[in-house]
């Protein structure tokens, strides 16, 4: 099959959002999704200059009357001008989604789409089109271009989503996955195809919605009932730095948490693990952001991600995590539960229940069996951004260097152990084809040339197979 060619260039951002989460730590049946969702109608439709670095943005909305809404906390919502537009709100209901779709989409003659979905605190134009963050994303120099940029080049039609939540219900999101896949069948006019799938390359969090969706999510969530089951509408499933085991960043650190509460430029990032603790001197409140309280309100799709990586995922506390001051007191309430001198903690066992125990969920249920999975996952956890401020710099650069010296590999902000499991996705009889593990950190994962040659040759060879 013929295939435009491109010269591979390094894709070598993120934002406070990335640093704080890194401290904390992307046969067919009918195109129809939940019962309400039109794919042949979509909200708003953008095409021309206002489209760019795209060809074509849509609003997609699912109406389905049990969806509910999600609280969005102050620094949580969208400030990317063209992400604002697009959605006509900074705060937009979780029951809408941005479908991006990448310059001659409906030209492409591979036959598989590829989906893009992005992790937290991140939308497709970052993401995809300006992983360096490059002043304006409408004129990004070649060099600096996205997976969604490159992939078009290679004969791919390329689709992404945003999020209306950044932090949102990877329940929702799952769905939004799903309505999304079924608009995609819709634009390349192939509704009777019984061909049709399409290639999820996911990122961090987004991870976890993908996953969902492909493990058939009314079956794990029966009583969600906008959910769509799955409708064996996907080929592969690319994990890039995903938590298959999940997270216990912010039970794991007692930095993280101080830092979460004392640093303003952090409180976008995700809920504290703590309840209450010790800060200059004074014992401070903090259930307004924590997981067991209305902090679980403001990023639910945080306590989602949990996993108890110390009891269920063979990853113990180590020296990385010790409060010597205090006997390691602190460290044994802050993640199992309880009160010290220094802080005030519920456990991570009851912010995975807040988080309905999806990551144990999805371990339990596994893959459908005929969708295969590509991991890709890193093991440096030292990064360094020019664009961002000195001190910002240097506090990603030196909690960077503390993991790399005390912690498990991982790549700053999942832990490798996690991110290369595959007992829980293979439970049903889907296929892992390749497990790469690279000396990058989380960001790079999504936009470095290496993982996008990986991803081209293993999509290529299965449509060569088949």
């Amino acid at each position: 099959m013929m295939r435009r060619q491109a010269t591979w260039t390094a894709l070598p951002r993120w934002a406070t959002g990335l640093v704080a989460f890194w401290l904390v730590l992307g046969v067919a049946l009918p195109a129809t999704a939940s019962d309400r969702f039109r794919p042949d109608q979509p909200l708003r439709v953008f095409t021309g200059a206002i489209a760019r670095p795209w060809e074509r943005v849509e609003l997609l909305e699912d109406p389905h009357p049990d969806w509910g809404e999600e609280k969005v906390a102050t620094l949580g919502c969208h400030l990317e001008s063209y992400i604002k537009h697009w959605f006509s709100s900074t705060t937009p209901p979780s029951r809408q989604v941005l479908l991006h779709c990448a310059k001659g989409f409906a030209g492409k003659t591979l036959p598989h789409p590829i989906l893009l979905v992005h992790g937290a605190h991140d939308d497709a134009n970052r993401a995809w089109q300006n992983p360096w963050g490059q002043p304006d994303p409408r004129d990004v120099s070649p060099d600096k271009r996205g997976f969604a940029f490159w992939l078009s080049e290679l004969g791919y039609p390329v689709f992404a989503v945003t999020f209306a939540h950044r932090h949102g219900c990877n329940i929702r999101q799952a769905e939004q996955i799903a309505n999304a896949i079924a608009r995609i069948r819709v634009l390349l006019g192939r509704q009777n195809d019984p061909d049709f799938k399409v290639d999820l390359i996911v990122h961090s969090k987004g991870a976890v919605a993908a996953r969902l969706y492909c493990s058939d999510a009314p079956s794990i969530f029966p009583d969600r009932k906008f959910l769509t089951r799955f409708r064996h509408d996907v080929r592969t499933l690319v994990f890039l730095g995903a938590p298959q085991q999940g997270i216990d960043t912010p039970f794991r650190y007692y930095g993280y948490n101080l830092m979460r509460v004392t640093l303003p430029e952090l409180e976008a990032a995700g809920p504290t693990a703590v309840e209450a603790m010790l800060v200059n001197g004074r014992w401070r409140d903090y259930r307004h952001w924590s997981y067991s309280h209305q902090g679980n309100e403001f990023w639910p799709g945080q306590a989602q991600c949990l996993y108890n990586l110390a009891r269920d995922g063979g990853i113990p506390l180590d020296a990385d995590s010790w409060t010597a001051v205090d006997g390691n007191l602190t460290m044994n309430a802050l993640y199992h539960g309880g009160r010290t001198l220094y802080l005030q903690s519920a456990g991570i066992d009851r912010a995975i229940e807040r988080g309905e125990r999806l990551m144990y969920r999805l371990e339990e249920r596994g893959l459908e069996p005929d969708v295969e999975a590509m991991i890709v996952a890193g093991t440096n956890p030292v990064f360094d951004a020019e664009s961002w401020s000195p001190p910002l710099r240097f506090l990603t650069w030196s909690c960077g260097l503390f993991q790399a010296t005390c912690s498990p590999p991982s790549d700053g902000v999942v832990f490798l152990k996690s991110a290369i499991t595959t007992t829980g996705l293979r439970r049903r009889g889907a296929r892992v084809l390749e497990t790469l593990v690279l000396p990058l950190h989380h960001v790079e994962l999504g936009r470095q040339r290496q993982v996008l040659q990986a991803i081209d040759a293993q999509l290529l060879r299965k449509g060569k197979d088949r």
